[in-house]
């Protein structure tokens, strides 16, 4: 491993500590001396959550709940309620639990969305535990592998002092996990209208929009990636959205809808 990945993941399990321990002076930062970027999606959901808050919140996909995550920062500063789904076990357990133990307006649910409640297969790199890899796990096997041949898993490998194996079949692992159908799911909010969805699934947002059902649940706010859709799939995602009320805007490997 080397020094620099070794330096930096002390200081962010330094930060997420104080942020599960709700520490006065995390929260008091960004209460008091946080500003998003320009243009930014954060300066988009800053604004929003300040006139909105408390927000509630559906989140799929949502790894540790930490690092990367575009609405953790305003969860807790604005108190906002809702539920996180991460299908990993072993991020589940070892960082989202923890994350929000002290906060009882957050359920954090160890499933993936599907369309029945059962289990699925989840493919993803076999080589490092690290929040990089545990991020690009995806139910489609194609977006590990593209990228393997886009040079991804190697740049992250070598980051973390991995060397990879030549064998394809060596560097993604698969696994049986638990997934929640959206009935299911959406019965745990009851009656309460749902905010804001974030969706990060790699290559699986499109799918997970449609088996939610938007004329159902109508959030004001849908964040998601489109990263790893080809452009036939980004289109028509797009055209979805449009055609149930949202227009969208790009922003770097982000889209933020917004109901009109």
């Amino acid at each position: 491993m080397s020094l620099l990945f070794h330096l930096q993941k002390k200081v962010k399990r330094y930060l997420f500590n104080l942020s599960a321990a709700e520490n006065k002076a995390y929260l008091a930062y960004y209460k008091y001396l946080y500003k998003p970027g320009k243009g930014t999606v954060a300066e988009f959901i800053d604004n929003y959550s300040k006139s909105k808050s408390p927000v509630t919140f559906l989140q799929i996909g949502a790894n540790d709940g930490f690092i990367y995550d575009p609405i953790h920062k305003f969860i807790k500063r604005d108190n906002w309620r809702g539920i996180m789904l991460e299908p990993q076990p072993e991020v589940f357990n070892q960082f989202l639990i923890r994350l929000h133990s002290k906060r009882p307006e957050i359920t954090v649910i160890n499933a993936a969305l599907d369309v029945i409640d059962g289990t699925k297969t989840l493919y993803l790199p076999a080589i490092s535990n690290e929040r990089w890899a545990t991020g690009l796990a995806s139910f489609n096997r194609e977006v590990l592998v593209n990228k393997i041949k886009d040079g991804t898993l190697k740049r992250q490998a070598l980051k973390q002092g991995i060397t990879l194996p030549e064998d394809e079949n060596e560097l993604i692992a698969s696994r049986e996990i638990e997934t929640i159908s959206p009935d299911t799911l959406l019965a745990r909010f009851g009656d309460e209208k749902i905010d804001l969805l974030a969706v990060d699934t790699e290559g699986f947002d499109y799918e997970i929009i449609k088996m939610l059902d938007l004329s159902r649940i109508k959030p004001d706010i849908i964040l998601y990636e489109e990263v790893n859709f080809d452009p036939a799939t980004a289109a028509e995602c797009r055209a979805y959205l449009e055609r149930h009320g949202y227009s969208y805007r790009v922003i770097s490997k982000d889209v933020l809808a917004i109901r009109d």
